[in-house]
């Protein structure tokens, strides 16, 4: 349960210099005084070195640093202790053992720290992801997104527009509850400056009421409920309109994050022998894929995932694209064709030595591959050593750029032309990823796009009046703000988080 003491190891498994393992809950400090053998612990987030003994049997374990977190002012908002130990397996497993004997502890879960943190309000759930992302990063630019939705950036965000739906809805139900209840005439109305009605039906409903601007009643008339619409409270509704455009924005950003978060997916495609699986060979330094003069030799999508400039691509060989009677190699060809329509990004290969070198050759071929018009694609003009006068005209061709797609030389069989490539794919990688640390931060998960959807398709019903035109209802119009509330907090974790933390927290390591 909750109040249990839990304790993993929190560095990677395996031999290392130093281990760590972690406590969290109220037996941390009792743990650390058994493991120690004395009472007195070190002060807080100061290392110690100490003795670490078995509690049973005073046996030395290890000698190693201890560091007493008394909560709050700890990772999970509990008390906790950590043990810095010699890293090879004997050592770690005593201590681990020791620990799992002393009363009221257990091994933790995989990410029970962190859901710790969540429930003791150290982070929400797009910090607790953002986490989960740091720790699994292996890019440059996947790290900088991370640690900026770690540290709260994102959950800022949604934070803000949240409260602007507060304010929203609290001014708005003002509203309702004054003009009717209380009769407040238009002079009162317009005031706004202090309290000076009783509290409102939301007083409880964590609303804070504040001071209200004259701006918020409108007309400031007293009307009945029935029959009003959203125009009777101007600001609100230009508040509501200009938060939806906001979202709906936030929402149009073509992916950068999800893409950056899991690798932009790209296909190279092109006709049988072209060097398609000795580019990836090239691009992946191994040989990674089989490399025959016997076109058809690819048969299955053999998938490898790259740093390129500091950004993840997740770069698939497949089949040749041609009609074939080998029922193997048709079916290689139709994975091929799938894996084209699923791409973020297309590699195009053609043989520089039987393509004609003018803009309209080259788009004419790379038509006949059958990808996606609004996919992104790099034409690679593969065998660039067998060129002879043909060279000058085709660097030509490829230097022309938009509105042509962007397009290289190489020789697979050299390098010759790699480096050029691998500017060209980082430029496309950072135009569909975009930089982590500018702007907006960006959406990086679809749950995310999910509840802003929704939110913005309330947001727009609330514009509506909640039936559409100006006939509507005040009472339904709120309600659409507090629809609209209820998934911004569904992200962040303040509303109905349970069924989605399970989900989030299960590709944690046991440790965090």
């Amino acid at each position: 349960g909750g109040g249990a003491t839990i304790f993993a190891l929190s560095s990677a498994p395996g031999r290392c210099g130093v281990a760590v393992i972690r406590a969290s809950g109220p037996g941390s400090r009792g743990a650390l005084q058994s493991l120690t053998g004395t009472p007195k612990v070190p002060p807080p987030r100061v290392l110690d070195l100490r003795r670490i003994r078995d509690p049973d049997t005073a046996e030395t374990l290890d000698r190693g640093l201890v560091v007493w977190f008394p909560g709050p002012h700890s990772f999970t908002g509990e008390d906790c202790a950590e043990l810095h130990v010699h890293g090879g397996p004997a050592v770690v497993s005593g201590v681990l053992r020791a620990l799992g004997r002393l009363p009221g502890l257990r091994p933790a879960e995989p990410g029970e720290f962190t859901r710790r943190a969540f429930h003791h309000g150290k982070l929400d759930l797009t910090a607790a992801e953002g986490l989960r992302d740091l720790i699994g990063a292996e890019t440059e630019a996947q790290r900088r997104q991370a640690l900026r939705q770690m540290e709260g950036d994102l959950g800022r965000l949604y934070q803000r527009w949240s409260h602007s739906l507060t304010q929203a809805l609290a001014h708005l139900e003002a509203y309702i509850d004054f003009s009717e209840d209380d009769n407040v005439e238009e002079e009162v109305l317009a005031q706004g400056g202090g309290w000076l009605f009783p509290p409102p039906l939301w007083w409880g409903h964590g609303v804070s009421p504040g001071g209200f601007s004259p701006q918020i009643w409108g007309s400031g008339r007293a009307v009945p409920r029935a029959g009003v619409t959203s125009g009777c409270v101007p600001a609100v509704d230009g508040t509501v309109r200009a938060l939806e455009r906001e979202i709906r924005g936030h929402l149009r950003d073509g992916r950068r994050g999800e893409l950056l978060r899991g690798g932009v997916r790209a296909v190279i495609a092109g006709p049988p022998n072209v060097g398609k699986s000795s580019l990836l060979n090239l691009l992946c330094r191994r040989p990674a894929a089989i490399v025959s003069p016997t076109a058809g030799t690819t048969r299955d999508v053999l998938e490898v995932a790259l740093d390129i400039g500091g950004y993840p691509l997740v770069l698939s060989d497949t089949a040749g694209l041609r009609d074939t009677a080998d029922p193997v190699e048709r079916e290689g060809v139709a994975r091929a064709r799938d894996r084209l329509c699923q791409a973020d990004l297309v590699l195009a290969v053609l043989d520089a030595t039987s393509v004609p070198p003018t803009p309209v050759a080259l788009g004419a071929a790379l038509a006949e591959l059958g990808a996606p018009p609004e996919t992104p694609c790099v034409l690679v003009l593969n065998k660039a050593d067998l060129l002879e006068g043909r060279r000058g005209s085709l660097s030509a061709t490829c230097a022309r750029g938009p509105p042509e797609p962007p397009a290289t030389l190489l020789s697979c069989k050299t390098g010759e032309g790699l480096e050029a490539l691998l500017e060209l794919l980082a430029r496309q990688l950072a135009r569909l990823c975009g930089d982590p640390l500018l702007g907006s931060p960006s959406l990086t998960r679809s749950r995310h796009s999910r509840h802003l959807g929704a939110c913005a398709a309330a947001l727009a019903r609330f514009g509506d009046g909640g039936h559409g035109g100006h006939g509507g209802d005040l009472a339904v119009a709120a309600e659409q703000l507090r629809l609209a509330r209820r998934e911004l907090g569904r992200i962040t974790g303040h509303v109905g988080a349970e069924d989605v933390l399970d989900i989030i927290f299960r590709d944690f390591c046991v440790g965090k």
